[in-house]
Parts: C-alpha cells; structure tokens; sequence
C-alpha cells in the first residue's frame, strides 16, 4: 500500500477520534451546564434604580469620607470570585427605558412600551419571573425603598398595562409574592384607597402578617409571609432618614429589610427569587440632590453586604446586582486649580442634613419664597451659602415664574437648584431624565459566569431560569412590529418620583 494510502487511513481514524473526543468534551461541557443549573436554587437581583454610572464612582470616596471605608460593591468589583459586565436596556418603543419596561425585560424576557408591565402592545399578557418561579416550587420576595406597587418590583411579578396603577398592582401580589416589604400603604389601607378596599385585611386573611414598624422587622418573629408597609408613600430618602429621630425609630432600612427578607425565605425547601430594590436613588438623580443619591447609594451599599454574606454561606444562590438605567447621568467635575477642590467638594455634600424636598418644606412653610427665605432654607438644609442672584432666580422658579435655562430639562425648580448647587459640590447633571446608557452588573455565586460580558437586559430572565433549570418562553413583538400599536402606548405620570 503506497503510503499516500496509509496517511489518509491514518487521517480518517485520527478524524473519527478527534469526533469522538469532541463528542466527548461536547457531553461533558452539557453535563457541567447542567450541573451549574442545578447548583443554584435561589436566585437575588438587586437594583439600584437610575443608577448611571457616575454614582458609584462617587459613592466610594464619599464613603471614604463619610464612613471611612470602601464601598461593599467597589470591594466586590475587585474579588476575582465575583463576575462583571453590562447591560443593554432599551425598551420597545424607546431607545431611552422607563423602570417598568426594565423590569419587565428581566421579569419576562420580552421588551414592552415604557409604562408597561409585562405586557405587549397588542394587549398579550406575559408570564411574569415570580409566577414561573413560584410554579416551581420557589418562594418570592420583594424588597423596596419605593412603594412596593412601583415598576421595578412590578415588573418581577405582575402583568398590567399601566405602571401608574398602583392600587390594582397591590391587589396583584396577593398569593405570588410571600415577602412585600416597602412603601405604599396608602394603596393597601382602606382610609386612603379610593375604593374603601381593605387589602391589609385581605392580605392577613391569606396567611401574611402585617408589619408596619422597625421593630418588628428587627425583631424575632419570622412568620412564612409578610406584608411590610413602613410609609405611606415611598420610604424617606437615607438623609432625611437619618437626620429625623422618628423616621429613624420607625422606618427600617434597606439593609433590615434585606436581613429579614432573607431570613423568611431561605427556609424554602425549594429555594427563592427575592428582588432588592434601592430605588430612591432614580428618584434623587430626578432630582439633581447630590446628597440624597450619595446616601441612598449607601444604603443601597449596605444591603449589598448583606446579599454577599449570605450568598458566601449559601453558594447555591446566585446574586445580582445591576441597575435598571442611568438617570441625569452626574458627575463629579474637577474644581479648582489642577482640580484640587473636588474633594472639598464632596466634603460639602456630606454636611448635608437633608434632601432637597426639605428645602422645598421650609419654603412652603414660609409662604412666598423670597431670596432671603431661599438663602436661608438652603444654607439651613445643606450648610451652603449661595449668592443673592442665585437665591432670587431659585425663588422666582418656586414662585411659578418661567427658569432662565438654556437646557430645557433643567427648566424646573429641582433643575435649577441642581446646576445652582452644583457650583459648590461639583456634581454636574445633564438633566432631569432618564438616560440610554448601558449599565453596570456584578454576579456572585452560582451561575455568575452568565453575567460576564454585555448583553441586552432581557436575556437576564433566560438566564436566571436555565440556571434554575427551568424551560419557559413568552411570546415577544419587535420594534417594527410594535409600530402599529404606538396610538395606545402607555401615559406615565411625569412627575412620577415625588
């Protein structure tokens, strides 16, 4: 046989081995997938909503500077156990997402209308994460510093065309959701619902108890469901918090209501998909208050602690933290000669003692705003004294007059006081909106490895059920397809964070 023969036969058997061998490492690399999917029996997705990237640059040296320490995330983007990468988050009919469109590409794996939730522009109801979860066995939870009706813990749980029905989301959790814990009583009490309706009794009636102190979710008791409402619209932001000795005695923080969230479920047998919502801080970056972000930032930081120990006692949990858009996108510029003033600058941000709302309180309460009045109101909230002609262009917003600003967005009052604070703590706003930008994400524990790189926000919801082991599908519509359907497109409140 001439040996031309022979190195072909020989090349056919090394061809047939090679198959079988890649057969071989192709089963092998199944099997592992598989194996990972069934590691992880709990799922934490945390949100710091309208989180632009700016914020964490920040928030680590002002903890520095406020706490003495890093923050729990800046620590866990430099452990090489923990995974990073990015999300894409543009919603069906916006290059620009609303929460409720976000949360509802997580919660569905379909892109929806801003002001959607979880459902099509054709009026097809999709399956939300918590009722797929919940079918399989899992208990659910959500956590918030919103009103626990808000798009984002909406979007893992309930199918509704409006974001901005609050009052029905409430009566759409009962029997999906084992945890609730937020703001939003006066959605569930009957004094304050419209409807006379008394969901907090409907709600014990089916097994939940009703929180409504700090106490008692610090406290001992532990029951199987739980409805926790501490405010009767969104929880206070950090600062005020923290500079109030009632809010402080009543109101639980993120990081407690995380703990005990934790505490519940994880008696599950078969595991649980809790979400963690710091959503004030959308609300602050809406606002332009540097301070109120900063600590909310933090506050959302401490949860993050929480997450990450008990997902180092638990490895079969899987945590992520994300953010569902950038929000105004702030900055923190370089001041003063060779930007040496920056750090004063934060240092300006941290003798804060309260939120812009605050501001606006002490304003209210004294009548027509006056330049005097506005100079006072800010010094006394956040230890800065702005100059005469500043104070007088605040003051004629707040009465109703129109603002000098070339930037429309900053054509309000929360505008204006942004760019007029900005002079002095160096934070810098492109506006008072939502932003298109891609958007961090950090994973630990099993099945992190589905979370490294940059993909669009809806693929979360199919890697969160593969790596659960579980099968499912909803049905999606493009962008062009979607088209037809704009005319019945969703109207958001728009002012919807105050």
């Amino acid at each position: 046989m001439a040996s031309s023969d022979l190195s072909r036969r020989e090349l056919l058997q090394a061809g047939v081995a090679a198959l079988a061998g890649s057969g071989l490492l192709l089963r092998e690399a199944s099997a592992q997938v598989r194996r990972r999917a069934s590691q992880v029996k709990s799922i934490i997705f945390m949100v710091s909503d309208g989180m632009s990237l700016g914020v964490p640059s920040m928030a680590e040296p002002f903890s520095q500077m406020v706490r003495g320490r890093s923050t729990n995330w800046f620590r866990l983007l430099q452990d090489p156990e923990a995974v990073t990468g990015l999300f894409e988050t543009r919603s069906l009919d916006s290059l620009v997402t609303d929460s409720s469109a976000a949360s509802s590409a997580w919660g569905s794996g379909s892109r929806v209308f801003n002001g959607a939730l979880n459902v099509l522009p054709d009026g097809t109801n999709l399956t939300p994460l918590a009722h797929v979860m919940r079918r399989a066995g899992r208990k659910i939870g959500l956590v918030t510093t919103t009103t626990i009706t808000h798009a984002t813990p909406a979007g893992f749980a309930v199918a509704h065309p409006r974001r901005d029905d609050e009052h029905i989301i409430a009566e759409l959790y009962l029997d999906v959701v084992d945890v609730l814990m937020g703001g939003g009583r006066r959605f569930f009490d009957p004094q304050q619902r419209s409807d006379r309706r008394d969901l907090i009794a409907e709600y014990q009636r089916k097994g939940y108890v009703f929180w409504e102190r700090r106490e008692q979710v610090r406290g001992r008791e532990r029951p199987e469901k739980v409805l926790g409402l501490f405010y009767s619209g969104h929880v206070p932001y950090t600062i005020d918090h923290r500079n109030d000795p009632k809010l402080w005695e009543t109101v639980p923080t993120l990081a407690e209501m995380t703990r005990t969230a934790l505490e519940i479920l994880s008696r599950s047998r078969h595991g649980f998909l809790l979400q963690i919502e710091g959503g004030r801080v959308d609300h602050a970056a809406h606002a332009n208050d540097a301070a109120a972000l900063l600590w909310d930032q933090l506050a959302f930081d401490d949860a993050i602690a929480v997450a990450v120990d008990f997902v180092r006692r638990h490895p079969d949990t899987l945590l992520v933290i994300t953010s569902d858009h950038g929000n105004s996108n702030p900055g923190l510029n370089g001041m003063g000669e060779e930007y040496r003033d920056s750090a004063k600058c934060l240092e300006r941000v941290a003798q804060a003692k309260g939120s812009y709302g605050a501001i606006q309180q002490l304003l209210r309460d004294a009548g027509t705003p006056t330049a005097n009045k506005v100079r006072e109101a800010v010094r006394e909230v956040t230890g800065i004294e702005i100059t005469p002609e500043e104070a007088e262009v605040i003051a004629s917003v707040a009465q109703g007059k129109p603002a000098p600003a070339l930037n429309r967005a900053h054509a309000n009052l929360t505008g204006v006081l942004g760019e007029i604070l900005s002079n002095y703590n160096g934070i810098a706003w492109i506006g008072t909106q939502h932003t298109g930008d891609w958007t961090l994400v950090t994973a630990l524990g099993a099945g992190k490895e589905m979370f490294a790189g940059i993909r669009p926000h809806k693929e979360a919801f199919y890697q969160m059920l593969n790596l659960v082991g579980i099968s499912f599908r909803n049905p999606e519509m493009t962008p062009e397809q979607a088209k037809r359907y704009l005319a019945r497109a969703p109207r958001v409140q728009k002012v919807h964070w105050v």
